[in-house]
């Protein structure tokens, strides 16, 4: 069998004020979206790592009120994590699918799987409302921490943490961050793709079946592309 060979650039990167320059490392073949995601959450972790420089940031594990938000996720990332779930243990897998059916069963009969004619912000506030966790929330604290979506590394507060719990977030300070998860949501198609966490194995159900195979270093031009950046 062929060795996999990799390749290795460093991106400089300029957001606003931050300037941020990141080695990221990705595979040399064909490979589907879904595969550079880890290199996307280094590059997401270094941009926020920047923008966080110097506050006093509030966050700390078991602290999961922003675990109850909604939470977009692209096509791609949803690949990834649906292989996670994939990955664990039989009886794991089984309590995790669970708690995302309990989930669709609030949400899909609400419409959230339609945003047509809504806006984010509706969508939004109205999904909050609900109260609803993360199925992937475990004691206040994230179970997947490590491969949590992009979106969920760029929210971060410097404001007390029991705001975050508020109906309507009043006096909540999140950290200024540069959304670079929105480079995510056309990685794989032309339009601005993506659909609500707690729904994903709804959206397993329904999502395309075949996709792209493109070498590490193109999909990456394409992310960067997305955000309109340079490299």
């Amino acid at each position: 069998m062929a060795e996999k060979t990799t390749s290795t650039a460093t991106l400089r990167l300029s957001a606003g004020e931050l300037r941020i320059a990141h080695p990221i490392t990705v595979p040399d073949a064909p490979v589907p979206a879904r595969d550079v995601v880890p290199a996307l959450q280094g590059l997401v972790n270094a941009v926020v790592a920047a923008a966080e420089s110097g506050k006093a940031i509030s966050c700390r594990k078991g602290c999961g009120a922003c675990c109850r938000q909604l939470v977009p996720v692209s096509r791609t990332e949803g690949e990834r994590l649906l292989d996670l779930v994939d990955a664990l243990p039989k009886e794991r897998r089984g309590e995790i699918k669970r708690r995302f059916a309990a989930a669709e069963a609030v949400l899909v009969p609400a419409g959230f799987m339609d945003r047509t004619g809504k806006t984010d912000r509706e969508l939004s506030t109205a999904y909050f409302a609900r109260g609803l966790p993360c199925p992937f929330l475990e004691e206040e604290s994230c179970s997947i921490h490590a491969d949590r979506p992009l979106v969920c590394r760029e929210y971060l507060v410097t404001s007390p943490p029991e705001l975050c719990a508020g109906p309507a977030q009043d006096g909540v300070t999140p950290v200024a961050v540069p959304k670079f998860s929105l480079g995510a949501r056309k990685l794989q198609e032309e339009k601005d793709g993506w659909f609500p966490l707690a729904l994903l194995m709804a959206w397993s159900r329904q999502r395309p079946r075949t996709g792209a195979r493109r070498t590490g270093p193109e999909w990456v031009q394409r992310f960067l592309k997305n955000l309109g950046t340079g490299h």
